[in-house]
């Protein structure tokens, strides 16, 4: 009996604790905890590594382009209310969103087995005789450049028809069998992620 009462407590034990680290990785959580992300480790374990208040820097049209500048930086506030840029990290969220550093700060549109976020860009135009001169333009970049985060490896692709269809939908055989199938596969990469990631769960 003593035994028996025994293994009955072994085994809550053991769901007691499977169901207190359910939840707690980046992918299954109900709340992102505030922070900066030294690495995608910390990033996918929900788990930033630095905290404090947080201030985004945003680099104006003609530094990105003349001096090949980020559009965006991270400072961080210190106890004596002095801002510092932050330097080597991965990325930081805010509570409510996550963005991830590549070629400045970018929102993570979904979270996945596919992380999907998009690079914001300034474009020129060569200078000519109805433009007079060099057009920025802040409107967002397109769809050939947006980005996928594998959420298991820390592989980032660019969202393009060929690493689509060569690294991400052949770990689904069916998936990829109607992207071969859709005629206008090209132009719904977004739509072919975003169906991965609701037929598919990471394991890690």
């Amino acid at each position: 009996m003593r035994q028996l009462a025994f293994s009955f407590l072994f085994c809550v034990a053991i769901t007691g604790t499977a169901s207190a680290q359910k939840g707690t990785s980046i992918y299954d959580t109900h709340q992102l905890k505030k922070g900066i992300y030294k690495d995608f480790k910390e990033f996918r374990a929900n788990a930033p590594s630095q905290t404090g208040t947080l201030v985004v820097k945003e680099k104006t049209p003609a530094a990105q382009v003349y001096l090949l500048a980020a559009p965006s930086e991270l400072h961080i506030v210190d106890s004596a209310g002095q801002e510092h840029k932050v330097k080597k990290y991965w990325g930081y969220s805010d509570g409510s969103n996550i963005y991830i550093k590549d070629n400045g700060l970018n929102k993570l549109e979904e979270i996945g087995y596919y992380c999907l976020y998009q690079i914001r860009a300034i474009t020129s135009v060569t200078p000519n005789r109805g433009t007079e001169g060099i057009i920025f333009s802040n409107t967002p970049p397109p769809t050939t450049n947006r980005k996928v985060l594998n959420i298991v490896t820390g592989d980032i692709y660019d969202l393009t028809f060929y690493n689509l269809r060569k690294y991400i939908l052949p770990q689904d055989t069916a998936l990829l069998r109607e992207f071969y199938q859709d005629r206008q596969n090209k132009e719904k990469l977004v739509y072919y992620i975003r169906k991965f990631n609701q037929r598919n769960t990471p394991a890690f």
